[in-house]
């Protein structure tokens, strides 16, 4: 009988410590999923954070893309209205001219260049535009309001700024800016 009272104690002692081990492999499993949930939760947290900063990133490289323009030169200011305008005139730094261009006109002479629109979306302030010169005519597709489009042109190779800054249904308004000693438009020959 003694073998046998024994015997079951140690069962006893077996299923105590089993349950003992399975208590602690759930009080385990519990921490783990607990764990679990808190790194789930940061990597979320980790995802909205990393989206807000490739945003900030894509705003910010639009930015000094506009700022720079085409050709990532930066020629000087930027005016953005009319009044703006007429102060970097009276700077003297360039020459400064204005223009109205209408959707589906033919292309308009501004200078030594002509430019047409081929699209106006004043609802997201982007438009298209061709730009003609030395011969060659480049569409500028999709440009923002207020962003310098850059070209050099000529003989020697001056660089010539075009900024539209306000726009309506179907007609943009802006400038081009070109350098002191960019050539004149030829004038048309006179009859005698």
């Amino acid at each position: 009988m003694a073998q046998q009272l024994a015997a079951v104690k140690a069962e006893r002692e077996q299923t105590a410590k089993l349950e003992q081990e399975q208590a602690d492999a759930s009080k385990q499993i519990g921490a783990v999923a607990t764990d679990v949930s808190t790194v789930k939760t940061d990597v979320t947290g980790a995802k909205a954070s990393i989206a807000d900063t490739q945003k900030d990133l894509a705003d910010a490289k639009d930015q000094m893309h506009r700022m720079l323009g085409d050709e990532g030169k930066m020629s000087g200011l930027i005016a953005t209205n009319h009044d703006e305008l007429e102060i970097l005139k009276h700077k003297g730094d360039r020459n400064y001219i204005e223009f109205t261009l209408t959707k589906g006109a033919k292309p308009t002479l501004v200078s030594t260049i002509k430019l047409q629109a081929k699209k106006v979306d004043d609802k997201h302030s982007k438009y298209t535009m061709v730009v003609s010169a030395d011969d060659r005519n480049i569409e500028k597709k999709d440009r923002n309001l207020d962003e310098p489009i850059q070209f050099y042109t000529g003989k020697d190779q001056m660089l010539f700024e075009v900024v539209v800054n306000s726009m309506a249904k179907n007609q943009i308004s802006g400038y081009l800016s070109t350098p002191k000693d960019a050539p004149a438009p030829m004038a048309a020959p006179t009859k005698q």
